[in-house]
């Protein structure tokens, strides 16, 4: 009986000597994904918490396996984040780390102590080994997401190749936003020109709108032809470089739509570092003075890059 006390007493003594040596007093907790995408994009994604609900691994948005996460602020590229379970606060950390331009990875890390009390070191190291699974859970459903750039931008972009590089333009300044009625007005002149001067036209109308300053406009208006046409006062001829690359989306909606499109367009044009030889313009693939409902608008967006 006695050797079976003592060889449980070693037994005893055997783990606790091994949660002190093998459990430090602080565990650092690390998890980190690759994601295919830019720190720009995915910090704009992070930065609206509004957004976090997409890509959530589980409902309710910011609970996950009976813990809750909240948002404590976030700075540069870097998010600071408490982890909640029952009166417990834990504090730690999401980085995002640039490699290239359109590759990076998001860090998540923070520290647990453990205690002097070996049963609550034990303890959480097990709590340890459960957060640090929860956070790579976390952190794959944001990389599936995050890697969808229309996720990102709410539009999809597509890299081709200029077709129409010679134009003919007009522009006209304004101390309001021009509407598709003055727009329309300036399209029509350009079709009297061409069809003036017996020309082709290959593509529907281009339109660049740009503030001059907090009243001021100026319109271009631009129609793709089969061959360069004289200038004048009103009518200037114009090139795009043939076969040069350039971004296309095309969207279906009004004003409001186009604008925000184009928003995203410049945020994906700046993420991914692409300069630009000339302004972007929109395609108007709709007569927008034939159809009143804006729902059904036709435009495809273009910005050309190197």
């Amino acid at each position: 009986m006695k050797k079976v006390i003592f060889g449980l007493g070693l037994i005893i003594v055997f783990l606790v000597v091994s949660i002190y040596l093998f459990i430090p007093a602080k565990i650092k907790i690390y998890e980190s994904v690759p994601v295919k995408g830019t720190v720009a994009g995915v910090s704009r994604l992070l930065s609206n918490d509004s957004s976090w609900h997409e890509w959530w691994p589980e409902e309710p948005t910011f609970h996950y396996d009976g813990r809750s996460y909240l948002i404590n602020g976030h700075f540069f590229n870097a998010f600071d984040l408490s982890v909640i379970e029952e009166k417990d606060s834990l504090d730690t950390r999401m980085n995002l780390v640039p490699y290239g331009d359109d590759s990076m990875s998001v860090d998540w890390s923070l520290e647990l102590f453990t205690g002097t009390n070996p049963f609550k070191r034990f303890s959480q190291y097990k709590r340890a080994k459960e957060i640090k699974k929860d956070l790579h859970t976390i952190l794959i459903s944001l990389k599936k997401f995050a890697e969808v750039p229309e996720n990102i931008y709410g539009i999809v972009v597509r890299k081709t190749i200029v077709q129409d590089s010679v134009l003919i333009s007009t522009r006209r300044s304004f101390d309001h936003k021009p509407g598709p009625q003055e727009i329309d007005v300036m399209i029509q002149k350009l079709k009297d020109y061409i069809k003036k001067n017996a020309a082709v036209e290959k593509n529907f109308p281009m339109l660049n709108v740009s503030v001059i300053d907090s009243a001021d406009y100026q319109a271009m208006v631009a129609i793709p032809v089969d061959r360069e046409l004289p200038a004048t006062e009103e009518f200037a001829p114009k090139f795009l470089l043939k076969n040069g690359n350039i971004l296309e989306v095309q969207i279906q909606g009004g004003l409001y739509t186009i604008e925000k499109a184009f928003t995203e367009l410049e945020n994906y044009r700046d993420d991914y570092k692409h300069t630009s030889p000339a302004i972007p313009y929109q395609l108007l693939v709709t007569d927008r003075l034939k159809e009143p409902d804006t729902t059904k608008w036709i435009t495809k967006l273009y910005y050309p890059i190197f």
